[in-house]
């Protein structure tokens, strides 16, 4: 976070490292399900594990990365022929028959997606019973075909389930998830990859700021209670005289050398970054750019912890997450824009805008996820 305290001094070059994270855009997110009316939810949730609802593996020789799809398919097959001769036992009608079908096969791709398919780092949602039980967001600990045992109840059956470790990011009521990925967990495939419009929104979920197929985003909160006009008006215009100044850099264009007045400048909604305010308790505010903008902000709002002399003097460096691959173009973007940006207001305004983001910081107890490091003193 970045309480930073007392105005920090020294005359050393400053390293911002942001909570963002760089994705790749092979990257993908997974949905799977915890078996049929999500029975398996809090053994794949205590153990860290995700695995397809099927059981009877135990009995099969040798590492589960070396078994053969002859070999799955007889026993899908007799697991789900013993679970029809349980089901018709209570008295339910006759859905399928016995030998191997259709719906083994389907179980078969469902199994070979999760175990071979899913990469490390991938992340996987998985959805729980109505609306208030933690939908969970976890993240593919380990590369494709590493497969790991772990023991489950059903029923009276107490045995060995094959699954993908997570390390688990968060976990959320379904109520709280927007509509579009709500209505794609509600598929009844078992396993599956969501499109680009949900995976954004599990973004949001996992890693707040981050920046994926040149879609830049950055998160700042409140935790007040009280979130004052006062407070709102100085958040708002810290906010749009960045956006004015990032604007006029593009365009070549000369603005006002006052902070204050660059924030109460008009630009047409065409040319301003995507910002969305979501004030309650705790609240966020939400920007979201095609530029290293967003992710821009998230320093600069950091840096106003500093002596404005130092950040006017000093190249900022800027340091990010990265999943699924690495590559340091986004990172050193971002640098660039903070350079060009903090080059642009001269010291006189970093000293304006510093004010009013410690405003912001002490008043309206606003944060983002941004840690300043200083070479020889360790970070603040």
């Amino acid at each position: 976070m970045d309480d930073f305290g007392e105005l920090i001094d020294g005359s050393k070059p400053i390293e911002v490292e942001l909570d963002a994270y760089v994705i790749a855009e092979s990257h993908r997110v997974w949905k799977a399900s915890a078996g049929k009316t999500h029975r398996f939810y809090k053994a794949v949730r205590d153990a860290h594990t995700v695995f397809p609802d099927v059981r009877g593996l135990d009995g099969l020789e040798g590492a589960p990365s070396t078994w053969r799809d002859e070999d799955l398919l007889p026993l899908i097959a007799a697991d789900r022929w013993e679970r029809e001769l349980a089901s018709r036992e209570r008295g339910n009608k006759p859905q399928s028959a016995e030998g191997i079908g259709a719906q083994d096969r389907g179980v078969l791709t469902f199994l070979k997606r999760l175990w071979h398919e899913a990469a490390k780092g991938d992340l996987v949602v998985v959805p729980a019973e109505g609306y208030r039980e933690n939908v969970l967001i976890g993240e593919f600990l380990t590369e494709a075909g590493d497969i790991r045992r772990v023991e489950a109840k059903d029923g009276e059956f107490t045995g060995g389930f094959y699954g993908r470790p997570v390390a688990w990011r968060i976990g959320l009521p379904k109520l709280l998830l927007d509509e579009d990925l709500i209505a794609a967990l509600h598929t009844r495939a078992a396993v599956f990859t969501l499109g680009e419009t949900e995976k954004e929104s599990v973004y949001r979920l996992a890693y707040s700021n981050f920046v994926y197929k040149g879609r830049f985003v950055a998160e700042f909160r409140t935790t007040k209670n009280r979130f004052t006009a006062e407070d709102h008006a100085v958040l708002a215009t810290w906010l749009n005289a960045f956006d004015v100044l990032r604007d006029s850099i593009e365009r070549g264009e000369t603005r006002p050398e006052s902070f204050a007045e660059l924030g109460l400048e008009k630009l047409p909604d065409e040319r301003a970054a995507e910002l969305k305010i979501d004030i309650q308790s705790p609240g966020e505010v939400f920007v979201r750019s095609v530029s290293p903008f967003a992710l821009s902000l998230m320093a600069l709002f950091a840096l106003s912890a500093c002596d404005s002399k130092q950040v006017g003097d000093n190249r900022v460096t800027v340091r990010l997450k990265h999943v699924g691959g690495h590559d340091n173009a986004i990172e050193k973007a971002v640098e660039e824009d903070v350079n060009a940006i903090k080059a642009a207001l001269g010291e006189a305004r970093i000293e304006q805008q510093a004010n009013l983001a410690r405003r912001a910081r002490g008043d309206a107890y606003v944060s983002t996820r941004a840690t300043l490091k200083f070479e020889g003193k360790g970070s603040k």
